[in-house]
């Protein structure tokens, strides 16, 4: 099996092609036996994604790359951004599965809880969960979209900072909003890999989009199963 970690945008300073191929690592070393996991940027548009604007900019390159990724052999894409930009035009590019971390991270917290909150970088990515959060139909679920107050890169830069805040809002959003799980909203929060020791602290599930993204699509290449082509018409 060989799939693409297709991260939007493009790599420089701060965000250059060691750290994607640091995540390429992390990601081969999380995957099955048999599964190669090849890490890549789409190649143009921003350095980060913290806003719509961020995210639009971002998915011409993105289709274009996924495109090419299916003539060259790969099973399936994971969208590397856990605002999921460009997730249905992939879906209608190609016929190899398409996933995004945050339709699949959201899914699996309703799965085991009842209610839960998002933790996002930054306020500017508020309003675009908040969208996802009602494109998906998990308005009944989220009752909460916290901010942690660090930029996409400065995580990657300070992850212990990073954790730091993430903390202290899933604190909040445990006891204030009465969130039973956390849905980490951003894939450098999830590259931290801090999520496993938050959950033992809170006593409470923290739900990491990039292992729910792989496991997903792991598991659906195994089933050979795509997304719908009458849901998704194939434009590619």
């Amino acid at each position: 099996m060989k799939l693409l970690y297709l991260i939007p945008g493009s790599a420089g300073p701060g965000f250059d092609m060691d750290e994607v191929k640091r995540r390429e690592g992390i990601l081969q070393g999380m995957a099955s036996p048999g599964t190669l996991v090849t890490a890549d940027v789409s190649g143009e548009g921003p350095l980060s994604i913290e806003s719509a604007v961020d995210e639009a900019n971002s998915v011409p390159s993105m289709i274009k790359k996924a495109v090419i990724a299916e003539s060259e052999g790969y099973d399936g894409i994971i969208v590397g951004c856990a605002g999921d930009p460009g997730l249905e035009c992939l879906k209608e590019a190609v016929r190899i599965p398409v996933v995004g971390p945050a339709q699949v991270s959201y899914a699996y917290a309703s799965l085991i809880g009842r209610r839960f909150s998002v933790i996002t970088p930054v306020d500017s990515c508020i309003g675009t969960t908040i969208d996802l959060i009602r494109k998906y139909g998990f308005n009944d679920n989220c009752v909460s979209i916290r901010s942690a107050g660090i930029s996409v890169l400065d995580i990657t830069k300070d992850p212990k900072i990073a954790e730091k805040k993430t903390r202290e809002q899933s604190i909040i959003a445990r006891d204030t909003d009465g969130a039973d799980c956390i849905a980490l909203g951003c894939m450098s929060l999830a590259f931290a890999g801090f999520d496993e020791e938050l959950s033992g602290e809170l006593g409470i599930p923290v739900i990491n989009p990039l292992k729910t993204a792989l496991y997903t699509l792991e598991d659906m290449v195994k089933m050979k199963l795509s997304q719908s082509m009458k849901a998704y018409p194939h434009r590619g």
